[in-house]
């Protein structure tokens, strides 16, 4: 931590307020988040695992593997919690899902979707959150003793109004710093405890061979008047060219026969 925490008025206060503390008993470092469960390689790192499946189904069961996906979710209880989710029908039918689960649980959400459908893609990015976790606990243990230097100080300060106040706006900033402090370190344990799932259902390769054709045929006429707005606006920006380079012409021709003629 800087030492920005510390304005010298407050260790002049420090200094006369405590002459015979010439060392401060240090705060002890705060717990790291737990080591994950599924963190097999190496347990003294912290590692936060996302896993994306692409599962291929018939159009017309897209809706229905959605929701078995919002069931085995919600079967789960507290151990699942969906974060995101999506469904189209048009133009093909397709949807998404994205979860917040115990990593044991993973599996299961993974095999309940690949009963009824075929599991095109699966991939895992995993980002090492050892650093951060540990740059946050030594964050959280300098303001720690902080505080409690502050919180010492305040105790002699007395009947001294002016010093009363500076302490309390100081200790006001350290702990809301600490809350901060606190709130990153929460999320990112959780995301340590935690795996993320993306799932996203499509059905490129189980669709009908005639439906492209039958979803041209029925955008035909849309795309004809869209063509034909095109034309008619194309041909607008090249009349003025047109007018443009026939006027050139001409006068080129006038010109070399004017030429010529002498």
């Amino acid at each position: 931590m800087r030492s920005t925490f510390f304005s010298p008025l407050l260790i002049a206060l420090l200094l006369a307020a405590l002459p015979g503390c010439s060392k401060v008993r240090q705060a002890p470092m705060r717990e790291q988040a737990p080591i994950a469960q599924h963190d097999r390689a190496n347990t003294t790192r912290q590692l936060a695992y996302e896993h994306f499946v692409d599962v291929d189904t018939a159009p017309d069961k897209v809706a229905a593997l959605y929701a078995v996906g919002l069931r085995a979710c919600h079967e789960a209880a507290a151990a699942c919690t969906l974060l995101e989710s999506r469904i189209d029908s048009e133009p093909d039918a397709a949807a998404s899902l994205k979860f917040r689960a115990r990593p044991d649980l993973i599996p299961t959400l993974i095999k309940a979707m690949g009963q009824q459908a075929e599991l095109a893609h699966q991939s895992t990015h995993v980002e090492d959150l050892s650093g951060p976790l540990a740059d946050t606990a030594r964050e959280m243990a300098m303001l720690d003793d902080y505080r409690s230097r502050l919180e010492a100080l305040r105790s002699r300060a007395g009947n001294n109004v002016d010093a009363l106040i500076k302490v309390n706006r100081e200790l006001a900033e350290v702990q809301s710093r600490y809350e901060t402090a606190d709130g990153k370190r929460a999320l990112l344990a959780q995301r340590v405890e935690t795996d993320i799932l993306n799932v996203s259902i499509r059905s490129d390769r189980q669709r009908p061979f005639w439906s492209p054709i039958r979803r041209s045929l029925g955008q035909f006429g849309n795309n004809l008047s869209q063509g034909i707005s095109f034309a008619v606006s194309g041909l607008a920006y090249l009349l003025p060219w047109l007018f443009i380079i026939l006027v050139t012409a001409w006068a080129v021709r006038k010109l070399w026969r004017r030429r010529r003629g002498r």
